[in-house]
């Protein structure tokens, strides 16, 4: 009995040995499954990963602004461009409601608002909005519903870019084809125009001499030289500004010649009763650039006479002279005088514009000319009682 019990036991043993190597073998079997399981699942959340770096990297590569709101409007993507063209920050516009952002100035009918209400897409539209500066900016838009695997709308994309370089090219092509025609019926007027108006400017200095110095009718002999020398003076303007000019350009330092200017402008002010404080502020370096002097004053000339009749009960005149990293030199003119709306402001530059009463509105169209003519740009900022701003910028080379 006892060898039977040990043969038993031994029995016993080898069969829970052979239970004991078959669990190892499938322990081992499902080590095997679950480190291959686990490097699947690493491999698979790394590609999400990755394509999810990817797929960031392109929303803020792309030159089109990105903005995702879900259902109920708040934003959950906004990418880089979308903050360099609105100048607000992701971090301030993420996690906040759409209409918190642009409300103010947007109305709710070009909005992901209108999309998720109406169920249907915006495409290709237009509308303004206003950038950290409060500038308006015109962007070109279209807004599309984002949909789930189910076909559930999960919220709206909006896709966006700035238009202002766009219109900006449209101005400068408008006008470009104004002083166009411009040029081809000054060319066929003035000759028509000068003639008789010299020969009524000659009969008027004939009457002028003949007339006795007391005789009331020399003060309207006078008065039709007065008026013939400005119609001579405004032919001659427009002819400046619509036939091709080549400039006399020579190294020449900028700071000597806006201060050639001023000295001509102080004489004039000191003839007048208006108190009109000129402030300049000039770097202690030398500024050289390549320009025709006589063209560039007349331009200064120009832009500072209109900064003085801006000021009637005077002000200050401010005269900034700055260098760029740009290889480039800017004039920065801010005078303190009524001002006017952006709507006029933006006209200004188009021959025959003018905020004068009297003046012909080519004074601005010859400041434009001179500033293409020097490759050049002039950009103009002004508010209704608050003045002025005129910012030039010209290569220095």
């Amino acid at each position: 009995n006892l060898i039977q019990v040990f043969e038993y036991f031994n029995k016993a043993t080898d069969e829970f040995k052979l239970a004991y190597h078959k669990l190892e073998k499938r322990a081992a079997e499902l080590d095997l499954e679950l480190d291959r399981k686990n490097k699947d699942l690493l491999a698979s959340l790394t590609e999400v990963k990755r394509l999810k770096n990817y797929q960031a990297s392109i929303l803020e590569e792309v030159s089109a602004g990105v903005i995702c709101t879900n259902t109920e409007g708040k934003v959950t993507i906004f990418n880089r461009a979308a903050e360099q063209i609105t100048g607000i920050q992701s971090s301030k516009a993420v996690g906040k409601n759409y209409l918190d952002i642009f409300g103010d100035t947007l109305s709710l009918e070009k909005s992901p608002y209108a999309v998720l209400n109406a169920n249907k897409n915006i495409q290709n539209d237009e509308k303004e909005i206003r950038n950290q500066n409060n500038e308006v900016v015109p962007i070109k838009f279209s807004i599309s519903l984002i949909k789930g695997d189910r076909g559930e709308i999960l919220g709206a994309v909006e896709l966006f870019e700035d238009l202002t370089e766009i219109r900006k090219l449209q101005k400068e092509i408008q006008h470009t084809r104004t002083m166009s025609a411009l040029g081809e019926m000054a060319a066929n007027v003035t000759h028509e125009i000068r003639n008789p108006l010299g020969a009524i400017g000659g009969f008027a200095a004939l009457l002028e001499r003949d007339l006795a110095p007391e005789d009331p009718r020399q003060r309207l002999v006078k008065k039709i030289i007065e008026g013939v020398g400005k119609l001579d003076k405004i032919i001659g303007n427009l002819l400046f500004v619509s036939r091709e000019i080549q400039p006399q350009t020579r190294k020449v330092p900028i700071k000597w010649v806006i201060n050639d200017v001023l000295e001509f402008l102080l004489s004039e002010l000191q003839q007048t009763e208006v108190d009109i404080r000129i402030q300049t502020r000039f770097p202690r370096y030398k500024i050289e650039a390549q320009l025709d002097p006589q063209l560039f004053q007349q331009m200064l000339i120009h832009l500072l006479k209109n900064g003085i009749q801006a000021m009637p009960d005077g002000g200050t005149l401010s005269i900034h002279l700055q260098k760029t990293r740009h290889n480039t030199f800017r004039i920065i003119i801010i005078d303190s005088g009524v001002g006017m709306s952006g709507d006029i402001s933006e006209k200004l530059f188009f021959p025959f514009v003018s905020t004068k009463p009297k003046g012909a509105g080519l004074g601005l169209a010859i400041v434009r000319k001179i500033v293409n003519l020097h490759r050049g740009s002039i950009t103009l900022r002004s508010y209704p009682d608050k003045g002025t701003r005129v910012t030039l910028e010209f290569p220095i080379k």
